[in-house]
């Protein structure tokens, strides 16, 4: 793996051809687990939908809580808020371009998860102006906020169809195919440490752009995945899902480690909310 290589000065030859395993890897890999994730939803009489927000949306998202993490943990809680922005504006920008040809149908049961995607970036945006380094216990807004959220879908009152599945991998197969996207992704982010290191580019501006890209490709492919399959609920539902998590409980985990800043992030927070404003109105518009 390229991520025991030290960074330096020139470029290594090495980056393309592993960048190149790893997507490969991350689409082999999350086409497994989505077919173990149909079989263990039907298991569990959950519906498409809530394969996707439940299951997909958080095994999605594996790769981004572990980088997250360690990076609040090295102190480089810039580069954990800019691979978590990132990767959520480049994610619903792929989800957007493809929503009126894909997702006219299904987008409008989402409606709740787009409102509590606006409330959760209009509420960082506020915070951003008050704070740079984030305090601690700016997480438990962002923790209230998922706690609502999971309660909300769980008692929901929605009449849903229990998924149409067939066992076609055992369930162990899902942990293996986690652990792969996992350690793929790692990778493909580590080879964007080193491209952004050789660039010398603003660390919140190279973990937006170069770690966001990396770090939402796993949902991008699982989306794709899912649509060859013909199952949009379960993409809608993880592309929900991931967004949420992320913006919430990854970022309260981040903000308790107390390495947390919005430091030259100001841009990202705007996109995110209009984003997410873009989001509502999709699902109003297409019922």
């Amino acid at each position: 793996m390229i991520g025991i290589y030290h960074i330096t000065s020139e470029f290594n030859i090495l980056v393309i051809p592993d960048l190149a395993i790893s997507i490969v890897s991350i689409y082999m890999a999350g086409d497994i687990f989505l077919d173990v994730s149909y079989h263990v939803g039907k298991s569990i009489s959950f519906s498409e939908k809530y394969v996707g927000l439940f299951i997909v949306g958080f095994a999605a998202i594996v790769d981004e809580i572990i980088m997250s993490v360690m990076a609040a943990a090295e102190n480089l809680g810039t580069i954990s808020f800019g691979t978590i922005q990132g990767s959520n504006a480049i994610t619903l920008l792929a989800f957007f371009i493809l929503i009126p040809l894909y997702y006219k149908s299904g987008i409008s049961k989402f409606r709740v998860d787009s409102y509590v995607i606006t409330v959760t970036a209009v509420a960082l945006l506020i915070i951003s102006f008050y704070f740079v380094k984030v305090p601690y216990y700016v997480g438990f807004v962002t923790l209230i906020i998922f706690l609502f959220y999971v309660i909300r879908k769980v008692k929901s009152s929605e009449i849903e169809s229990e998924i149409v599945a067939e066992e076609v991998y055992p369930s162990y197969f899902g942990i293996l195919a986690i652990a792969v996207i996992m350690f793929a992704s790692y990778n493909m982010i580590n080879s964007a440490l080193i491209v952004s290191h050789i660039l010398n580019v603003n660390t919140f501006i190279s973990s937006f752009f170069l770690l966001g890209f990396f770090g939402s490709l796993p949902e991008i492919m699982m989306m794709s995945i899912s649509l060859r399959d013909n199952r949009r609920d379960v993409s809608i539902g993880m592309i929900a899902g991931s967004t949420v998590y992320k913006e919430t409980i990854l970022f309260s985990i981040i903000a308790f480690i107390g390495t947390l800043t919005f430091r030259d992030s100001f841009f990202s927070l705007i996109l995110m909310v209009v984003f997410s404003i873009v989001l509502i109105i999709y699902s109003i518009i297409f019922v």
